[in-house]
């Protein structure tokens, strides 16, 4: 099979997450939810970082098309976020014969999963958001901790600023386990000073969600485009297809969920689209803008 070449692989200093992902811009794209899907996921990974996929309640044969529209555009890795509270064996098995070698879990089904990725040969990325959370993941043999501060769109579960995340995170940690880390990041200078705090990769979700790959309709698109930090709001209800809480989001005046208006409290430095991979060029600090 044929392999578009990546678009730029031009960042300083490659850097090996863990095994099998070696990123040649320091960004990892944060799961979307419906807005991620193939073509972001893929063109994130080919530009060099590291592109996310939702999972979420899908069947056998639909993730296996999905997965071959990725491996379509790239052979780079792509990270599976599984968040699903339950998720069938044949899907794990199906995303692992699909090229899959790294899943995202959560503290809702991070403890049934890992034990099963890691039988099958893969790496488990681990979202923290307390300190029990990243005893959990270590304990169960994370190899790759996602830590979002709480500046991050949708689900925000921790009360720690993204530094306080990270010093904590590291303080735990043993020095082999990797960290991503972001929540409300929004340019260069907002990815430099994560790194300079101590993460591996930002973790990045309004800017992706804010690409022409995105699969975010483009009424929200546009909404979000126009909006300050000032009209986001920390909703606490138990609502919608997701009923997890609190959720970063702008409102709308009905109330009811739109997950295609959860973002993070960057978005008022957001606005302009842009291709995914101009993204992860601008975003990435010592490239060329």
């Amino acid at each position: 099979m044929h392999y578009a070449r990546p678009c730029f692989l031009n960042s300083p200093r490659p850097i090996t997450l863990c095994h099998g992902v070696t990123l040649h811009a320091p960004l990892v794209q944060a799961d979307l939810g419906p807005c991620d899907g193939p073509g972001l996921a893929a063109e994130v990974s080919r530009a060099g970082a590291l592109g996310s996929l939702t999972v979420h309640a899908l069947d056998c044969g639909t993730l296996r098309r999905r997965l071959a529209r990725i491996r379509k555009r790239t052979s780079r890795p792509v990270l599976a976020a599984f968040t699903a509270p339950y998720e069938s064996d044949g899907i794990l098995e199906t995303a692992f014969e699909g090229g899959i070698r790294h899943i995202q879990v959560f503290w809702w089904n991070g403890p049934r999963l890992a034990p099963r990725i890691e039988a099958l040969g893969g790496t488990v990325f681990w979202q923290v958001g307390t300190g029990d959370q990243i005893r959990e993941a270590l304990d169960t043999g994370a190899k790759v901790l996602v830590a979002p501060g709480r500046a991050a769109g949708g689900q925000v579960r921790t009360s720690l600023s993204l530094q306080e995340m990270i010093a904590m995170v590291r303080e735990m940690a043993e020095p082999g386990v990797s960290l991503v880390a972001g929540g409300g990041l929004a340019t260069r200078d907002d990815v430099a000073q994560v790194l300079e705090w101590g993460a591996d990769a930002a973790l990045l979700g309004t800017r992706f969600l804010l690409s022409h790959e995105s699969l975010c309709p483009a009424q929200y698109k546009a909404r979000l485009l126009r909006a300050s930090e000032r009209e986001l709001v920390l909703d606490t209800r138990v609502i919608g297809d997701w009923p997890c809480a609190p959720r970063r989001r702008i409102m709308t005046a009905s109330g009811e969920d739109v997950p295609y208006l959860y973002a993070g409290r960057g978005i008022g430095k957001i606005r302009t689209l842009r291709a995914a991979a101009e993204i992860v060029r601008a975003m990435t600090p010592g490239t060329r803008r």
